[in-house]
């Protein structure tokens, strides 16, 4: 089944806390905290508190000013369950000096939490375009990672025969979108992938999201993502 993960761009610990239950409301599997001008720290509060909230929901960060085993080292020491990175540093072209590092720290994370998930983005908007998308997800899935993927700008769909390279190379359960999802390409893009991570698709506002579309989203995420 494609999981949804609801992406909760911080402002305030309140506002953010009231997007995570709008997202336990609508189904979602779990939810991502992100401050966008790079103050990681103020996500910590309210990431906390979510998970006391709400034990069964996946509760993450993105931190935007630290490396990739830092966030995971903070996310872990916090007791949350997953840490997404924007740069982690493969592509087509190889694995980068990155990975060691990765994977000591997600080493030492899942020797408390078995289950801490890692997302790290390849052939992503915020990355130099790689010219082998699927390439870049063989390498990175070498390592025990969700390799996680968008399209050229957020808000902006990935195109499907893309995800279908990367699927097919890596297998859908391993892969994830992290932009441009909505309700209605749920049905024709979630069969490629195991997860989703969203925010303007099911959003009011950059800050807020609408429980309905929550909702329909997860509901075809649900009836039509993957299977496996």
């Amino acid at each position: 089944m494609t999981r949804v993960l609801a992406v909760v761009h911080h402002v305030d610990p309140a506002l953010s806390l009231a997007q995570v239950g709008t997202a336990a409301r609508a189904g979602c599997d779990g939810v991502v905290l992100i401050q966008m001008d790079g103050r990681d720290a103020e996500v910590d509060e309210p990431a906390v508190v979510a998970k006391r909230r709400y034990p069964g929901l996946l509760v993450g960060a993105n931190r935007l000013s630290c490396e990739p085993w830092e966030a995971i080292a903070r996310d872990a020491e916090l007791g949350l369950d997953l840490t997404w990175a924007d740069e982690p540093g493969v592509t087509s072209a190889g694995p980068g000096s990155k990975v060691v590092r990765i994977r000591a720290a997600l080493d030492a994370a899942r020797a408390a939490n078995p289950g801490f998930l890692f997302f790290g983005s390849v052939a992503f908007k915020t990355q130099r375009p790689d010219p082998d998308p699927a390439g870049a997800a063989a390498v990175a899935a070498r390592e025990p990672w969700v390799v996680t993927t968008s399209g050229k700008a957020t808000g902006s769909a990935p195109e499907e025969a893309k995800l279908a390279a990367m699927a097919g190379t890596i297998g859908a359960g391993r892969l994830a979108v992290a932009s441009g999802i909505t309700p209605a390409n749920a049905p024709r893009l979630a069969p490629h992938v195991g997860w989703v991570l969203v925010s303007t698709g099911i959003s009011r506002s950059f800050t807020e999201f609408d429980e309905g579309l929550a909702g329909d989203l997860v509901a075809a995420c649900r009836e039509h993502g993957y299977r496996g």
